[in-house]
């Protein structure tokens, strides 16, 4: 079986199928970027930083106002939860502005968000030295889930428990999973139709 020479349009066909599989995925990467509304902007502690004293709480700054049913959680290097409650906080200015994308009028504009909306996270006790994560769950004004965690390295004094402290064990609330499994049941839906 002999090999045929590539012919020029062999060639031109394959390069025009490389140049398509670009364009699409140029297309398809602010779709993805535009599903991350009120994402979070920065944190105190940062991820990956090391803190050296204990804090009483933890700051999460989103670009949205956390729902006021989301869930946040502090857990230590041994897996149990020290969080205990949170409450939202004064907005503050971002060191760095955080960019989104919303669909306006069939085509993603961007939008800078120069605000941090936060959600402080009481820590109850610092149990021991080691990794430290704080997890969210909430949902977007647009109904997109918002969730992520912030993980850090705590090498500061340990710290005792409050009295009579029992770790939480809550879930996420019942309403808050719905209404992100009612988003999830809905995006499914084709856009046009949408």
């Amino acid at each position: 079986m002999r090999s045929r020479p590539a012919t020029f349009c062999h060639v031109l066909s394959r390069a025009s199928a490389a140049l398509v599989a670009m364009l699409v995925a140029t297309l398809l990467w602010p779709a993805s970027a535009a599903s991350a509304h009120g994402q979070l902007a920065t944190s105190t502690p940062l991820t990956g930083t090391v803190v050296r004293e204990p804090l009483a709480q933890l700051g999460l700054y989103f670009t949205e106002k956390p729902a006021d049913n989301a869930h946040f959680t502090v857990t230590g290097p041994n897996g149990t939860r020290v969080d205990n409650g949170w409450s939202n906080g004064e907005p503050k200015r971002l060191d760095k502005p955080v960019q989104e994308y919303f669909m306006v009028d069939g085509v993603f504009e961007p939008r800078l968000y120069h605000t941090g909306f936060p959600a402080m996270v009481a820590v109850a006790h610092w149990p021991a030295k080691g990794k430290y994560t704080a997890s969210y769950l909430s949902v977007a004004s647009d109904g997109e889930a918002v969730r992520g965690a912030v993980t850090f390295d705590y090498q500061g004094p340990s710290t005792a428990p409050p009295a009579g402290w029992t770790p939480p064990t809550d879930e996420p609330a019942p309403a808050l999973l719905a209404q992100l499994e009612g988003h999830s049941s809905a995006s499914a839906v084709p856009a046009a139709t949408a």
